[in-house]
C-alpha cells in the first residue's frame, strides 16, 4: 500500500494531464472524478472479467474505464442525462453503424416547427441549428443505442466555451462546456454583447466529433446502464454477477443542483430540469444525508460480492466557516449495520485550480478540495491487496493495458 501515495501526492495525481481515452470526453459533466481514478481501484481490487458497478454514474467515467480494462462496467443515476451519457459509454457503437445511422437522419431530414421553442432556447442557436436539434430530438429513439450514442454525442457539443479567436467551439453560443448558465442570465449576456450564435450544421459537427472521439476499440469489454435511484430496488440485469467492486461519487452534502445546471441538455432530451432535481437526492440536513447513505449502502450490499468491495469518493463540505469531514461522518454512522466494514481511508487533495466551481470565486458553494476514498469491505473480503505500480505515461490512453496488475 506503500505505493499509493508519495509524498502528498496519490498514484492518480501523477498522471499525464488530460489521461484516458478520448470518450471520456464525449460531453462534460459537474463533479466529475478523472478517470486515473476509477482506473487505480479497478486495477487494484479486480481481475479481468470481473463485474464493476457505478450507483451515481455521472457521465459514465466508471463504466468506460471498467469496459476499458476488461472488466464489465454497469452504471445506474437517477438523472435521465446521466443515463444517457453512461449508457453511451457502456455500450459504444462503432463508427460505420454511426455514420450509417447519420447519413439516414440527414437524408430524411426535414424542417420541423419550432414557434414552440421557448425564447431563451431561440436566442442561443441559428435558425438552421435550432431546426435541426428540434428535428433530431423528434427523431433519435433513445430505446436505439446507436441513437443514444449520437444523442450523447450532440449533448456533448450543444454548448462549449469559445476558441482563442471568440468563435463557439459548440452549437451555441458560447458559455461553459461543464452546465448551462442560467437562462435569464445568458439571454442578457447574449443581448448586451450582441452576440451572434454560429450557423452550424449539428450533422456535420456530430459527424466531425463523432471522429475526434475515435472507438472504444475491439478490446473493449460491453457493459450496461440504466435509470435508477439507489433508494429502489436495484435493477440488476438477470445475466450479470454481482459486483466485485463498486466504485461511486455519492452525492455531497446540498452542493449543486444537477438539473438547474443542465436544463439546456435536458431540454434537448425532452426533460424539466426542476422534474429532474425532485428525484435527485439533495439536503442540508446532515442527519438526513446520513440516512440516506446507510440506506443506500444496505440497498447495494445485495450485488456486492462477498468477498467484493465498494469504494465512495466523499468531498470535505463547508459549513458555515468550519469544514466537515462528511467521509469521516459516513464512516462512522451510516456503515454500520449495512454489511460493509471499513478497510480504509484514502486523502486526495484537489488542485483547486481543476475545479470548475472556482470560477464562482467566493460563492462556489459548498464544496471544498478534499476528497476522501472510503474502501469499504464485504464480509469475506480479504485484507486489501498489494496496491498496483501503475505505469501512467506508458499507459496514458488506457488502450494498451491488459488490466493485470
Amino acid at each position: 500500500m506503500n505505493n499509493i501515495s508519495s509524498g502528498s501526492q496519490v498514484s492518480w495525481r501523477r498522471a499525464p494531464r488530460r489521461w484516458g481515452h478520448r470518450l471520456h470526453s464525449m460531453c462534460s459533466y459537474m463533479a466529475m472524478f478523472p478517470p486515473t481514478l476509477p482506473h487505480y481501484f479497478v486495477r487494484w481490487l479486480t481481475d479481468l472479467g470481473d463485474v464493476v458497478y457505478d450507483p451515481f454514474s455521472g457521465r459514465g467515467t466508471t463504466v468506460l474505464e471498467a469496459c476499458l480494462l476488461g472488466r464489465i462496467g454497469l452504471g445506474s443515476d437517477a438523472s435521465p442525462l446521466a443515463w444517457v451519457l453512461s449508457s453511451a459509454k457502456a455500450q459504444p457503437v462503432d463508427a460505420r453503424s454511426l455514420t450509417r445511422r447519420l447519413d439516414e437522419l440527414r437524408a430524411s431530414y426535414q424542417r420541423p416547427q419550432t414557434a414552440d421553442v421557448d425564447d431563451h432556447i431561440r436566442l442561443l442557436f441559428s435558425r438552421r441549428t435550432l431546426e435541426q436539434l428540434v428535428w433530431l430530438q423528434q427523431e433519435l429513439q433513445l430505446s436505439r443505442k446507436t441513437d443514444r450514442y449520437l444523442m450523447a454525442v450532440i449533448l456533448g457539443v450543444l454548448h462549449a466555451n469559445a476558441r482563442s479567436d471568440g468563435t463557439p467551439r459548440g452549437l451555441s453560443v458560447a458559455m461553459p462546456n461543464t452546465f448551462s448558465m442560467a437562462p435569464g442570465y445568458v439571454s442578457r449576456y447574449v443581448k448586451t454583447h450582441r452576440l451572434v450564435p454560429p450557423n452550424v450544421s449539428v450533422f456535420d459537427v456530430v459527424e466531425q466529433r463523432i471522429e475526434t472521439l475515435g472507438e472504444a476499440g475491439k478490446a473493449c469489454s460491453t457493459g450496461r446502464a440504466w435509470l435508477q435511484d439507489v433508494r429502489d430496488p436495484i435493477q440488476w440485469p438477470e445475466d450479470m454477477d454481482e459486483a466485485k467492486l463498486i466504485f461511486s461519487s455519492p452525492p455531497y452534502l446540498q452542493v449543486m443542483k444537477y438539473g438547474k445546471l443542465n436544463w439546456l441538455r435536458l431540454w434537448m432530451l425532452g426533460e424539466a430540469p426542476p422534474a429532474v432535481d425532485a428525484n435527485l437526492f439533495t439536503s442540508a440536513s446532515l442527519p438526513r444525508y446520513l440516512s440516506f447513505m446507510h440506506s443506500a449502502l444496505k440497498s447495494l450490499r445485495k450485488r456486492v460480492r462477498k468477498d467484493g468491495y465498494a469504494c465512495l469518493v466523499i468531498g470535505d463540505v463547508r459549513r458555515g466557516e468550519e469544514q466537515l469531514n462528511l467521509a469521516r461522518e459516513v464512516a462512522r454512522y451510516s456503515v454500520p449495520g449495512t454489511g460493509f466494514r471499513l478497510l480504509r481511508s484514502i486523502s486526495d487533495h484537489l488542485p483547486i485550480e481543476s475545479k470548475v466551481s472556482r470560477i464562482w470565486g467566493r460563492t462556489r458553494g459548498r464544496a471544498t478540495k478534499v476528497d476522501r476514498i472510503l474502501v469499504l469491505g464485504g464480509k469475506h473480503a480479504l485484507e486489501l491487496p498489494p496496491a498496483p505500480r501503475i505505469n501512467w505515461v506508458k499507459e496514458r490512453t488506457g488502450e494498451h493495458v491488459d488490466g493485470r496488475s
